[in-house]
């Protein structure tokens, strides 16, 4: 009996222990992790409140730490039916999958079949005497002087190619825009994702392979992202997440064109779920091993997570800092998708955010790259650290009532400047006016300004002179429709001042005295 009560407690021992060396793997602790549930529960009533303030259809989280995953939830519904989220849903990744594209680059490197620090021509078919100049680690570094302006063209002509040579011709436009010179000066950080489909197709080029293909083999695979897919009917049959935009506040389903470019998925069309990114994240945080597969060497792995220059770009990564902490991070955001990845190198902890909503609004003023999912994962790092979450941005309502209350004022004043054109247009007449209002260079350029912001929008709507007007409305269609409203008034107010000087021309020609 003595011995039964011996090995009994021997074995209720073992089990008092056993859980301290499970959480003792994967490196240093957070305080959160030693809080036990307590911090997750705050977890939850945070992104609870944030669905709120942000009005988010859906989104959902992920939380590793060292090789573990802590916390996986979904939150709200995928679409319009009512389907919940849950931690497999798929989502737009949008540039966050630069890194993906990264990884590629330099498994092939490790291989051997790519050189870094060679000329792109090497791996690019292309005679322009530019790709002499720009080597492959320029492009993973976006020092190789593109522009992102530059390339919203490329992003509206391509939408309708789906064929399996989209990116293959995406790549040749792009080298043809930014190739045909030759230029051996250093070029500065700047953003551009020319870089990482030219990335891509050399991908294609060096494996022989599609580049979604080898992803699919090398990376996916490897790192059991099951629910990870390369192409939007992939990622649709396996329960993608519906996209959302805004308008005037409203989230309205979005079934266009743009939600995926086959010749931009290098840069950004990739579609995962927040359980599957966790997997990649503890991948990026354990020197490129996940369980018992490794995607990447450590050395490999530190390359990707190190900025040439501080402050710059590293290879599909950028640093920053949450209250004093560094981090590694990236921002991702393609037509009704937005998502936001973090590592904490110190902590091991990393933090993956997606969301199915996104227009221009959720973008900070004149930082775009800061988005709403920026904030909220921020304030998950924040609570995951017992420091308060923050959240002192703007709530989408408070965004709204902004825009919404300068385009009623401006709106109010525009229809006030109709109204008494109008009257005055077709209102008596009396020879003092005609004497005082009559044709003068004043009246004449206020007429024209009134149909100039037309000609403007025609011009802009119709031909791609400005790009960035045609992605600006995809992203922000209400701001811009109101813009349209607003010009088509005002031409309104240009004919119905037009009128009035007409009639005033003609009642000063009456009134002038006859010479017999």
């Amino acid at each position: 009996m003595n011995m039964r009560m011996r090995i009994m407690a021997i074995i209720l021992c073992g089990l008092s222990i056993f859980p301290l060396f499970v959480s003792a793997r994967g490196g240093e602790s957070t305080k959160a992790e030693q809080s036990g549930n307590s911090i997750f529960s705050e977890v939850d009533a945070y992104i609870a409140r944030e669905m709120k303030r942000q009005h988010l259809p859906g989104l959902a989280l992920g939380i590793v730490q060292g090789d573990r995953i802590l916390f996986l939830k979904g939150y709200g519904q995928a679409d319009s039916s009512g389907r919940p989220v849950t931690p497999e849903t798929p989502f737009g990744l949008g540039s966050i999958g630069k890194s993906i594209t990264a990884m590629a680059v330099l498994q092939l490197a490790e291989s051997g079949k790519i050189d870094l620090d060679a000329p792109i021509q090497r791996y690019i078919p292309t005679k322009y005497s530019g790709a002499k100049s720009i080597t492959v680690r320029q492009l993973l570094n976006q020092t190789s002087g593109f522009s992102q302006i530059s390339t919203f063209s490329n992003t509206l002509s391509s939408i309708s190619d789906l064929n399996q040579d989209a990116l293959e011709k995406n790549a040749m436009s792009y080298a043809e825009k930014f190739l045909k010179q030759s230029n051996q000066t250093e070029h500065p950080y700047r953003y551009s994702n020319a870089n990482y489909v030219l990335l891509g197709y050399i991908v294609q080029q060096v494996s022989g392979q599609s580049y979604g293909d080898y992803v699919k083999e090398h990376i996916f695979s490897p790192l059991s992202m099951h629910n990870s897919f390369v192409t939007l009917d992939e990622a649709a049959e396996h329960g993608l997440a519906a996209p959302y935009r805004r308008i005037f506040g409203y989230n309205v389903a979005y079934d266009g064109p743009y939600i995926f470019i086959p010749g931009d998925a290098p840069a950004g069309y990739l579609y995962t779920s927040a359980e599957d990114m966790s997997h990649y994240l503890i991948a990026q945080i354990n020197g490129g091993r996940f369980e018992k597969d490794s995607v990447l060497s450590p050395e490999g792995i530190r390359l990707m997570q190190t900025e040439p220059v501080p402050g710059t770009y590293a290879m599909g990564w950028m640093t920053g800092r949450i209250n004093d902490m560094p981090v590694i991070g990236q921002p991702g955001g393609s037509i009704g998708f937005q998502a936001q990845a973090y590592i904490v190198p110190e902590q091991q902890l990393g933090v993956i955010v997606f969301s199915n909503v996104l227009d221009a609004i959720d973008s900070t003023l004149f930082k775009s790259h800061i988005i709403t999912t920026t904030h909220i994962a921020s304030g998950v790092i924040n609570i995951m650290n017992e420091q308060p979450a923050g959240g002192s941005f703007l709530s989408m309502t408070q965004k709204y009532l902004l825009v919404d209350g300068i385009i009623f004022i401006l709106s109010v004043w525009l229809l006030y400047t109709l109204v008494r054109s109008a009257k005055r247009c077709i209102g008596p007449l009396n020879a003092d006016q005609s004497r005082h209002h009559g044709i003068s260079i004043k009246v004449i350029s206020g007429i024209v300004l009134n149909f100039a912001g037309l000609f403007i929008i025609l011009i802009l709507s119709m031909t791609q002179v400005v790009p960035v007007w045609h992605i600006a409305t995809i992203y922000q269609p209400d701001v811009i429709f109101w813009v349209k409203t607003m010009t088509v008034l005002m031409a309104l107010k240009g004919i119905l001042e037009t009128i009035r000087l007409v009639r005033l021309s003609i009642l000063v020609r009456r009134s002038r005295p006859v010479n017999h």
